[in-house]
Formats: C-alpha cells, structure tokens, sequence
C-alpha cells in the first residue's frame, strides 16, 4: 500500500496509519468530525479497487453522502492510470467507476435498502455508517461479502446509542474485526483554536459526540461519565482478586448477573455476565455456578454475591445451590451514586471502574439507561425499561463498598 500512496501521494497521520495498519477483515472507524474518514476509508480499499477484477460498492444513507469516498477512489484510480471509465448518474454525481483490470465500484445509496439485494462483494465501504439503518447492513449489505470473503470498513461519527455503537461493543474478535476510535483533535490538521472554538459553541453532549467521537445515545443519561472508549476493553484481574456477584432476578426480563473483581489498587473489574430471560432460579444457579469455576480456574476467589432485596426466596434458593448471596444494601439513588464514584479517573489517569467488552448487554444497558423525561430534579427516576445488567452492577459494587459479611441462609 505505502508504494501506491507514494504515487498518490498520500502520508496517513497516526490515527490514519493505525486504521491501516490492522490486519482485519471487518474495520469500524468510530470518530469526530474532518479526523479524515472518509479519505482513509476510500485509501484502505484502492489496492482492492484497482488489483484484479473484483466488484465494490461505496454505500451511504444518502448519495451525496457516498460522494467523498467514490471520488477519492476515482481520483486515485485515474492518477494510477487504472481508471478506465467513470458513468456519472442520479442526482449527487458519480454512481459507477470501472477500471482497467475490469474492476467495477459502484456508490449506492441505501435509502431503500431492498435495492441492495443481489450481487456478491469483495469489498464494501459504509459512508457514515450510523446513520445507515439496522436492516441495511445485518439484512442486505453483510451476506453480500460471504461468498468472497469480502472486507468491510466502515467509518463514522457517532449517533447515538445505535445499532452502530452494538456492532462496535461487539467488534473484539481481532481475527475478522478492528475497531478504532478517534477524536477531531487526533487530525493534527485542526487546529487547537478550532476546537477550542467549538468546544464554547455548542453543547456539551453535541460536542462529545461530534468532536470527540463519543457515543452520546440519550440527553438525561444515568451514567453520563461513561465512555465506551475509556470503559471498556479486554480484561483480565490479577490472580488472588476477590470477585462478587451482583444478581437482577428475573423470568419474563432477563435475568442479570455480573461478575466484579476489586484488584489490589481498589480498581472494580466486570469480567463476565449472564443475561437471560426464562430461566428459573435453579437453572441459573448451574450457570452461576459454572462461571464462577471457570473464574476460580483463573485464579480469582470467588466472595459473597449482593442480589435484588425485594426477591427473598430467590436469594433463598441461590444459597440451598451453594451460591452464597445477601440482600444488596442502599437505595438506587445510593448505588446510582456509587456506580458514578467508580466511573470518575483515578489521580493515575485510568477509570476506577472498567467492563470487559465480552459484556455487551451490560455496555449497552450503560450507554441507554436515562431518567425519565419530565421528572422534577429532586425527584428523578430512572426508566426501568433497561436496568437489568445496571441493576445487577449497583447490587455488586453496594456490597463491595459497604460489605454485608453475614452469609444469608434464610433471608425471608
């Protein structure tokens, strides 16, 4: 690649380089606005653009929106003296590029996502990808790329809480996926003055999102400290760490457990999660009971588990199974805080509190979990509709902090 960009020529900045650099065949560029996007996506995919016959297309919401990329690659294709042809159509522009190796690209939008239906790939660029709808990419863009192997990047700035942001918690397998996450400010190309200047314009939630490139789902969060760049990763807790088991009964709902490791700087680990719905307690116990083996294997100890006061017999149960529980201590205003206090950097620059990314259900609820509208300052609630995981986490981290000690055989 470096030889074709030296034709070009094209020199990556760091944020750029890194993107490129990563041996994957899914890439999720998640980042700010002008970081360079659309240029490091269009520059990713030229050798495959203009090396062989292969068949790609550059996908937006909107035409317009696919102009940046297909016109990079144009661009590039015609300086290389690959480019045989470029049919212009529709309204925004370029809709088909061809190129001397018999190659084709198309732009397309995905406004109707029905129209995406048919061909395979060996490459797909997604054009501000949050803004692209759930059913476009799982239902009509993803089997494109199965038959060919095909490689994917997809860049954008944030949207919310979306599907996007899932895909992105999901995107930990470092054989098929990367994932990246950069701010406007990593473009050594904006200037200080600029961002600053942005940074007294707008507010604050719209400017951690459109310039820093954070995930900002919902005005009112719970946990409006909570970043899944910063947050979350691959994590592992020194032998020897004492691990309990915060527990959200449910049947209907799904039933939450999480596993939490204090290590020796008092730091909060979550390393697993359970999350299932129509399970009784008796089954989960056995699930229970297998992760907590699975993490003593690793060298953990595994403490006293904090579980939903108003559930007695439940916690009940979960002792008769050798799964030591205790009712959580504190209100939800009390463990909201809590959780809050753990989120906050450390003197050392590192959150007091991290999640291992394997706990999607848990990220998400995090990321969405928000008072409800209109309620009075004194008086917030918060909405109930995604606390299961969340519920679980206050439990775990109200019993790390104040530490029922009693082992509760009979809790009615």
């Amino acid at each position: 690649m470096n030889d074709l960009w030296r034709n070009l020529p094209y020199t990556p900045h760091v944020g750029q380089a890194e993107i490129h650099a990563a041996d994957a065949r899914f890439k999720l560029a998640v980042a700010g606005a002008r970081f360079g996007k659309s240029l490091s996506g269009a520059r990713e995919m030229l050798r495959d653009t203009i090396c062989g016959n292969g068949r790609g297309w550059v996908v937006a919401p909107l035409y317009a929106l696919v102009r940046p990329e297909f016109s990079y690659l144009a661009h590039d294709a015609a300086a290389l003296a690959q480019l045989r042809t470029v049919r212009t159509g529709g309204r925004d522009g370029y809709s088909r590029l061809t190129t001397c190796c018999g190659g084709e690209i198309l732009g397309l939008s995905a406004h109707s996502p029905f129209s995406l239906l048919g061909e395979e790939l060996d490459w797909l660029i997604l054009c501000e990808a949050a803004h692209l709808e759930r059913e476009a990419w799982e239902r009509y863009l993803r089997p494109r790329l199965g038959t060919r192997l095909g490689r994917m990047v997809a860049s954008s700035t944030p949207r919310g809480g979306n599907w996007m942001h899932e895909l992105y918690v999901r995107a930990t397998d470092g054989r098929d996926w990367a994932r990246f996450h950069y701010a406007t400010w990593d473009n050594p190309g904006i200037t200080p003055q600029e961002i600053e200047a942005a940074r007294r314009a707008l507010p604050a939630d719209v400017f951690d999102e459109q310039y820093g490139g954070q995930f900002m789902p919902l005005s009112g969060r719970v946990f409006p400290e909570f970043c899944v760049a910063t947050h979350t990763g691959r994590l592992e807790a020194p032998p020897g760490c004492r691990v309990t088991r915060g527990i959200d009964f449910g049947f209907t709902n799904p039933m939450a457990v999480v596993w939490v490791a204090e290590d020796g700087d008092g730091r909060l680990l979550v390393l697993r999660e359970f999350y299932r719905a129509g399970m009784i307690v008796e089954q989960a116990a056995a699930e229970i009971a297998r992760i907590d083996e699975e993490l003593r294997a690793e060298g953990l100890v595994i403490g006293m588990g904090y579980a939903d006061p108003s559930g007695p017999a439940h916690i009940a149960t979960l002792c008769e199974n050798g799964l030591p529980t205790a009712r959580a201590a504190g209100g939800v205003a009390h463990g909201i805080d809590l959780v809050r206090a753990a989120l906050k950097t450390r003197p050392d620059g590192t959150p007091g509190l991290r999640i291992d990314s394997g706990c999607a259900n848990l990220i998400r609820e995090m990321e969405a979990y928000s008072w409800h509208e209109g309620d009075a300052e004194n008086e917030k609630q918060p909405d109930k509709r995604r606390d299961h995981a969340v519920d679980a986490l206050r439990y775990a981290v109200a019993g790390l902090r104040h530490g029922v000690r009693v082992r509760v055989s009979n809790p009615a």
